[in-house]
């Protein structure tokens, strides 16, 4: 069952990084990604920071950054879990900027799970000096498509 999830991320990734697949954020979040290695509940990637993603000083902008480290995360997590996930709850930090056309590492990976909640952090490094751009932290669960809207108990 492991590699099987694996090939649906590997495929799921190839697919919006060339536009196959997937909504316009996304696609242009994702162009250019590699992925370097993946197991359960980890995956490592090469991106290059493209024209698309810069803000008006021709750093990466902060939310082409969050939005890469969402994609990330949610796909560590169907790594480890065999589930889509939604996103409960998401931080993020920023330590530094890189420019387009620097090269970084986007690694995620799971650090924990309860029934169906699943942690997951993902850093963002230079790849040039291992310099910390960005971290994100990330509570997933498991998605329900016919789940009943249960009443609020408040």
């Amino acid at each position: 069952m492991e590699n099987s999830c694996l090939e649906v991320i590997l495929k799921w990734i190839q697919d919006l990084a060339d536009g196959t697949t997937g909504h316009e954020l996304e696609v242009l979040t994702t162009r250019s990604i590699r992925i370097v290695r993946a197991h359960k509940g980890f995956l490592l990637c090469d991106f290059t920071i493209h024209n698309g993603l810069s803000d008006e000083n021709g750093n990466w902008h902060v939310g082409a950054i969050a939005t890469l480290v969402d994609i990330i995360g949610s796909f560590a997590s169907f790594s480890f879990t065999s589930y889509l996930s939604v996103t409960l709850d998401f931080s993020i930090s920023y330590y530094s900027t890189a420019k387009v056309q620097e090269e970084v590492e986007v690694e995620g990976k799971v650090i924990g799970k309860k029934n169906e909640l699943t942690s997951v952090i993902v850093e963002v490094r230079k790849k040039k000096n291992q310099e910390l751009v960005a971290m994100g932290k990330q509570w997933m669960a498991v998605a329900r498509r016919n789940s009943r809207p249960q009443a609020s108990k408040l």
